[in-house]
């Protein structure tokens, strides 16, 4: 018997409703857009378990909870500093990790980037090394112990995600990830975000009160 398949007494996984309610508003403009009222219901469903994952992501549970057990001195930004220094791999003077680098990946100012880096160099989580393309260079490489952590780290985020997914059937994980892929389109559509801005400014535009000119006195 596959997974899919269910025994007497057994649920059917997919007779069984989301739980999850979204918002009734959004509910209302998938519903005037034309979809069912499941559809409607199942696309605010959606948009509440992405935000529930995403306020999952932004609070950084699992990265506070490690540093709390590794070294309680260091904050999430130090972790995020060392990923950024682990994204590089080879061991060519191209793969030349600095502080400008560090900074772009975690999207924050150079100056910011500049004293996580420090930081990480006093507390012996990271090294300078000259550069070997140019001299006036100063770059940063992993100790041995931060190597061990983003393996660490790495393996064990694997394994939550794998088994996550353990108990999902052979056509069941190939179909949400091509749903998957095919809803996230929007979200790394340029073009399309652009026009999303620009919709907001005209509502914005359009809503912004009128100012009455002020009586004569």
């Amino acid at each position: 018997m596959s997974s899919n398949d269910t025994g007497p007494g057994e649920p059917d996984r997919f007779s069984t409703p989301c739980q999850t309610h979204g918002d009734q508003d959004l509910a209302d403009l998938a519903r005037g857009s034309g979809l069912s009222e499941a559809a409607a219901e199942a696309v605010a469903a959606i948009d509440a378990v992405m935000n529930k994952v995403r306020r999952s992501v932004q609070r950084r549970e699992f990265g506070r909870l490690i540093l709390e057990r590794i070294d309680p001195s260091l904050e999430v930004s130090h972790l995020d500093a060392i990923i950024a220094l682990s994204a590089i791999v080879g061991d060519t003077p191209q793969d030349e990790v600095t502080v400008g680098i560090i900074a772009e990946r975690m999207g924050i100012d150079p100056s910011r980037a500049s004293r996580i880096s420090a930081d990480l160099v006093e507390r012996g989580y990271a090294f300078r090394v000259a550069s070997q393309l140019d001299a006036r260079r100063i770059c940063l490489k992993l100790t041995a112990k931060s190597e061990r952590l983003v393996t660490a780290v790495r393996q064990t985020k694997l394994r939550i995600f794998a088994g996550a997914l353990a108990q999902w059937d052979e056509q069941e994980l190939v179909t949400f990830a091509t749903l998957l892929e095919r809803f996230a389109g929007w979200a790394i559509d340029e073009a399309g975000m652009r026009r999303s801005a620009d919709a907001v400014k005209q509502m914005m535009d359009e809503t912004e009160p009128v100012l009455e000119p002020p009586e004569a006195k």
